[in-house]
């Protein structure tokens, strides 16, 4: 269960908190970071951090699950699979060419090839995701906004390696092209999904566009 920070911040508090993990493993690595160093830069006491997250592991792990939470914006989506699936995909592409969350990502990920506790914590995180997002893509199809033969579990796998992928080459190397060429890898993957009658709606949207300002359905620097 992830544990919650109840003060008079409350959820803000916590937010800056887990904020400071994301800079702290993304600038030092997952070992070199301590529970002191968390306390000084987010002015908690060690004892508080303590008393919610019992200890670093736990710590990281939070960290982990509260960026994998749903976003803010997810509501505005609803109603729309396709453009859901498209959300999700989106948050795999960098926001800059210092993206700590992806950052501390790497190093917890790498962390996990040693501790076998992290190791469990990224197989489950995974099958959920896996679960989640085959579920958005049977939404799809039921709403006939993807095509009828996908299989939901298969189409799902092949899409997280897909955006994992293209995540590893953002790491590699990180630059304006190499972003742009995974959010350009993201929408072709994501348009060939898509049924006919969803993929005439998605081009008769994007020629509307063109002709005058109009708001985005997705915006290419979304989160998670």
């Amino acid at each position: 269960m992830k544990p919650v920070l109840y003060s008079q911040r409350g959820a803000q508090q916590q937010e800056h908190l887990l904020g400071v993990v994301y800079d702290l493993i993304s600038e030092r690595g997952i070992h070199a970071f301590t529970m002191r160093q968390v306390a000084e830069a987010s002015g908690l006491s060690t004892g508080t951090i303590n008393y919610y997250f019992k200890n670093k592991e736990n710590l990281v792990i939070s960290a982990l699950e509260a960026a994998y939470q749903l976003p803010s914006d997810w509501s505005q989506y609803k109603g729309s699979p396709s453009a859901q699936l498209r959300r999700l995909s989106q948050f795999y592409v960098f926001r800059a060419n210092s993206d700590r969350w992806w950052r501390f990502w790497i190093n917890c990920l790498a962390a996990s090839t040693r501790d076998e506790e992290l190791q469990r914590h990224e197989n489950v995180r995974f099958d959920r995701q896996l679960k989640f997002w085959s579920g958005v893509i049977a939404d799809g199809i039921a709403a006939g906004q993807l095509k009828a033969e996908l299989d939901p579990l298969a189409t799902a796998r092949d899409l997280l390696i897909t955006v994992h992928g293209l995540l590893v080459l953002q790491l590699m190397k990180n630059d304006p092209e190499m972003r742009a060429l995974t959010r350009e890898r993201i929408n072709q993957a994501i348009n060939e999904l898509l049924s006919d009658s969803e993929r005439n709606a998605t081009q008769q949207g994007v020629a509307k566009s063109q002709k005058g300002p109009q708001t985005p359905a997705i915006s290419s620097e979304s989160t998670h």
